[in-house]
């Protein structure tokens, strides 16, 4: 089964199921629950409709129309607004690049004309540099659902070039100076410790066994950096 023959059975289980959980259609299609999580990005990246819903009885689900949300935002709310993201252009790895440049657009085309005015102007006398970066990888997004799941999950990360394999649990993202981090629980040491997201490069679900974190956020997870003492 090719990448495209599952995406289709994915979507047809959605829809005849009403809602289904990634675990679910991972377990019906034989596949790991981060290809699910893979597919279903690839899907909405596409155009496909799917609604997540969270807890218990959640699962996905399509949704019949796209749901379109309203910000009511002051004129100088929108220009603040307008320049943050047309900044990110230029210094962010995050990778939302089209996105940010579909936002830019529709600013540009507002129906309200003075605000279209003045958007337009602050577009013809600021102009930002574009500098070479890398991006961030496209597990970005999964590292958030991983942060809230708590599960074990083995990472493949660079550090100083060479390939490391650790057990670890996401306890969430930091940001200093530009640079992105994950924080993560190793389970060999028994300690917190930050990883750039850029030297990751790969994520998969790891053994069922439970540990408990919960008593370490992003908050406090300074408190955790050196390993426990046996």
């Amino acid at each position: 089964m090719n990448k495209r023959e599952r995406q289709n059975m994915i979507v047809n289980a959605i829809h005849h199921n009403k809602q289904i959980t990634a675990a679910e259609l991972a377990n019906n299609l034989k596949v790991s629950k981060r290809t699910i999580l893979r597919d279903i990005q690839d899907l909405e990246d596409q155009g496909v409709k799917i609604l997540a819903k969270h807890g218990k009885l959640g699962g996905y689900q399509l949704q019949e129309s796209q749901h379109n949300y309203a910000i009511e935002l002051t004129e100088s709310q929108l220009s603040a607004l307008f320049l943050v993201l047309n900044e990110s252009q230029s210094i962010s790895t995050l990778p939302y690049k089209e996105e940010i440049s579909a936002i830019i657009k529709k600013c540009l085309n507002l129906p309200y004309s003075k605000m279209r005015k003045t958007l337009k102007r602050l577009d013809r006398y600021i102009k930002f540099e574009q500098h070479e970066h890398v991006a961030l990888p496209s597990l970005f997004s999964d590292l958030l659902i991983y942060c809230t799941e708590r599960n074990v999950m083995s990472m493949e990360y660079f550090d100083e070039e060479q390939l490391f394999t650790e057990n670890v649990i996401f306890i969430g993202l930091i940001c200093e100076n530009g640079l992105w981090k994950a924080v993560v629980f190793e389970i060999g040491l028994g300690s917190t410790s930050e990883i750039p997201i850029a030297n990751i490069q790969d994520i998969a679900y790891s053994f069922e066994k439970k540990i408990k974190t919960q008593d370490i956020s992003i908050k406090n997870y300074r408190e955790f950096l050196n390993p426990t003492e046996v």
